[in-house]
């Protein structure tokens, strides 16, 4: 009898789990069985007794449906119950589960996959790099969802931002709970930044999620930003501004024709697209746009302007000042100091500490004074009492300079005094290009006057021998006509020492050629450029100019006035140089006229 009621009590434990397929039950009920039954009856099969049928079948499962929202539920539930079972060598089944759709499924679906990936964060360790990897990875908006809004806009629609607010939401948790997870979450935005030649939409959208980031992980900000910015260096150097003027008006004469007629390639309305025509430019327009929208919205809402300040100034310092050919990234530093006169101070007090400090790099001293001159010439929001006392300060360190050098022997080597050359330039440049400013009282001729430019342009040194001859024409012009130094005879002697060596196939300039550039120049992005519109100042040609008819301060006309090749963001005329004497590498024609390419010139009419 025992033997009888012990065969008769397996067969009835083994009934019910084979009348399942052939009993009552469906096909839907077998799959949703085998969902909620399979995850750890496989693993447990391949631990216990070494057999991958039902993992293997498990994987061809997961990797071919896409279940409902309930289902979806379930299968997580379960998951999450086996995620004790799931050693390194089942990285394919959480690999599936992980690149699970889950962004746009119910709230409830969405909590089921988030409880899965922390419990799995917390449990297995080992499996934190590929769970961070594949939430950083979704910061790059659906391409259907992209495609649709992107012709209009490559900011994540409130669908998408609601969306990528789940996302966020369990980065914050896993935070919570692994806070040394945020290292690995910074490694995986490095490594999964979209390239630069990618769409704008994928560019624009990672960076957006980048810098939402920043909300509930303020202590990283430092670091996000410096993701932001080392990528934005990346689009920057490779769309030059020779790039998209040619770009955007490749045919000079039909750009002006349809000027006339009033239409444009966008439609007879004739108004002008936002749309950059080069792709790349158009990636780099939306990087700078969500980025000024970003400090607008930090400085403004978030009231903390001051600390994104000192944030943002680090991140010029590592980044932008050190870098060679950028046209549009140090405007950053440009919009951020017009929320604050004492950002546009600190600023530019931070540029004239490197010039004085010995321990820099010639290169990067010059470029600091480069970058005081334009920021001095070009922006608005700078008050003329504080532009005052800056020629104040940089006048007084050259007439010391002079001093120092009067009392020992010295060459006039350009090497040997970079530093003193490019402070001069600078001195000479925001007097001609804010003349108008500077000379419009007696009280600001007096300090014009204080500055003793007689004593900097004839000193033994000769800093006009090597000053960018639209430098110093304009400044020439302008010091003349006030009687504050005579340099036209000390010009006239350097452009006779100053003949150019003329090959076969190339022109090659004298050694003592002042190489600079000027960081403000106009800027060239359409949507981004509105921002800076308001506090940008154009050149205006000052009163002398207009009586003598000339292009620069007391310059020789060369003819007509050049005529613009492309619009800044603000209507007025900006012509740095005339058209035919632009080049991509500023040096001499062969017949002995000095030329310089837009990036180096210094913002008037020649």
């Amino acid at each position: 009898m025992s033997t009888l009621t012990e065969k008769r009590r397996v067969s009835s434990i083994l009934k019910p789990s084979q009348s399942v397929p052939d009993g009552s039950g469906t096909p839907t009920r077998n799959k949703v069985r085998f969902a909620e039954l399979s995850i750890e009856l496989a693993l447990r099969d391949v631990l216990d007794n070494n057999r991958l049928t039902g993992y293997d079948e498990l994987l061809e499962k997961l990797k071919d449906e896409d279940p409902q929202d309930m289902k979806f539920v379930e299968i997580f539930a379960e998951a999450k119950q086996a995620v004790p079972l799931m050693k390194p060598y089942f990285g394919k089944l959480v690999e599936f589960l992980l690149s699970s759709r889950w962004l746009n499924r119910s709230e409830e679906a969405q909590e089921a996959y988030k409880q899965f990936v922390v419990e799995l964060s917390i449990v297995q360790k080992n499996y934190c790099t590929m769970t961070v990897a594949k939430l950083v990875k979704q910061f790059i908006p659906d391409r259907a969802l992209q495609s649709s809004s992107s012709t209009v806009s490559c900011i994540p629609s409130e669908d998408q931002q609601q969306q990528m607010g789940s996302l966020h939401d369990l980065i914050i948790r896993l935070k919570n709970v692994i806070p040394m997870i945020f290292d690995v979450v910074l490694t995986q935005l490095r490594k999964n930044f979209p390239y630069y030649k990618r769409p704008s939409g994928e560019v624009a959208g990672y960076l957006y999620n980048v810098l939402r980031m920043t909300e509930y992980a303020s202590i990283y900000c430092d670091e996000l930003l410096d993701i932001v910015f080392y990528h934005l260096l990346q689009l920057d150097v490779n769309m030059p501004r020779s790039v998209i003027e040619e770009t955007e008006y490749p045919d000079e004469e039909m750009m002006f024709e349809m000027t006339d007629t009033g239409e444009g390639e966008d439609g007879e309305s004739g108004e002008e697209s936002d749309t950059m025509k080069h792709p790349v430019a158009e990636t780099l327009d939306w990087f700078m746009e969500i980025i000024f929208n970003y400090i607008e919205q930090t400085v403004k809402v978030d009231g903390q302007g001051d600390r994104l300040f000192k944030i943002v100034l680090n991140q010029f310092d590592a980044h932008i000042l050190p870098a060679h050919n950028t046209d549009h990234a140090q405007f950053i530093m440009f919009y951020i100091c017009s929320f604050k006169l004492s950002y546009a101070e600190h600023f530019i007090s931070s540029l004239w500490k490197n010039v004085n400090n010995l321990n820099k790099s010639p290169n990067v001293r010059q470029t600091s004074v480069g970058y005081i001159a334009s920021m001095l010439a070009r922006a608005k929001y700078v008050p003329l009492n504080y532009l005052k006392s800056m020629l104040l300060e940089m006048s007084h360190w050259v007439h010391n300079y002079i001093q120092r050098c009067d009392s020992m022997h010295y060459n006039q080597s350009l090497k040997a005094h970079l530093v003193f050359y490019s402070v001069c330039q600078a001195i000479f440049y925001v007097v001609a290009f804010r003349a108008n400013h500077l000379t419009s009282s007696a009280k600001n001729l007096t300090f014009l006057q204080s500055l003793q430019l007689s004593s900097i342009v004839t000193c033994q040194l000769n800093p006009l021998r090597v000053c960018l001859p639209t430098v110093a024409t304009a400044f020439a012009g302008i010091t003349r006509a006030y009687q504050l130094a005579y340099c036209h005879t000390i010009l006239e002697r350097n452009a006779r020492r100053k003949l150019a060596t003329v090959y076969k196939n190339n022109t090659q300039l004298p050694e003592d050629c002042l190489d600079t550039f000027f960081p403000f120049d106009p800027y060239m992005l359409k949507k981004s450029g509105k921002r800076i519109e308001p506090f940008y100042l154009q050149y205006q040609a000052h009163e002398l100019d207009e009586e003598s008819g000339g292009g620069g301060c007391g310059a020789e006309t060369s003819g007509a006035r050049g005529r613009k090749r492309y619009e800044s963001v603000s209507e007025d005329v900006d012509d740095f140089i005339p058209e035919s004497k632009r080049h991509k590498h500023h040096g001499v024609d062969v017949s002995g006229e000095f030329t310089f390419s837009y990036g180096v010139s210094p913002g008037f009419h020649s």
